[in-house]
């Protein structure tokens, strides 16, 4: 089972948000591309300065092939988090303001059965197979798409923040 690793990408934020928002967006548009969604970590502490401290962990993955999974990690860190009202369109909205943090990482998993991975003759024959058969495959095709689908969820974390125009710069890719 070797890990194909893409760059990470970081949002940065400090201002006035909707959480419940951001959460059901973030996870609505997971699970409508199929991917199994987890919870594994939340971790709120009190601030003793004021606010709440807020840690959270998503994994999600998707069985791209029998050989292929991808795997999108999501790290939420907040600080100074408080409630308030804001009144929006002449109604009273509960909301966020915080300052956050967001990570979301991402890689391909090959051989996620571990079919490779019963004699030590798989796993050589499995190397050979990864690193001069089918690189390209994975780095052309596989890699690729899963990179777009996270720069998808990117500008979809942004648009909701209200950190950015709509749209996106690479257009419908995957």
């Amino acid at each position: 089972m070797a890990k194909h690793d893409l760059p990470t990408e970081i949002i940065k934020f400090k201002g006035i948000f909707d959480m419940e928002l951001l959460y059901k967006t973030m996870r609505n548009w997971l699970t409508r591309r199929g991917y199994y969604f987890e919870e594994p970590t939340y971790k709120c502490k009190p601030n003793p300065l004021g606010g709440k401290e807020d840690e959270i962990t998503w994994k999600s993955y998707r069985k791209e092939t029998d050989y292929f999974k991808f795997w999108i990690i999501i790290d939420f860190h907040t600080w100074e988090r408080k409630d308030i009202e804001v009144i929006e369109k002449g109604k009273k909205k509960k909301m966020n303001q915080a300052r956050m943090t967001i990570y979301i990482n991402s890689y391909v998993e090959s051989d996620w059965q571990g079919r490779w991975n019963k004699s030590p003759f798989l796993i050589w024959l499995n190397n050979i197979y990864e690193k001069y058969i089918i690189k390209p495959e994975i780095d052309n095709i596989y890699t690729d798409k899963l990179y777009y689908y996270v720069l998808k969820l990117h500008n979809i974390t942004k648009e909701c923040l209200g950190m950015e125009a709509k749209g996106s710069e690479y257009g419908d890719v995957w």
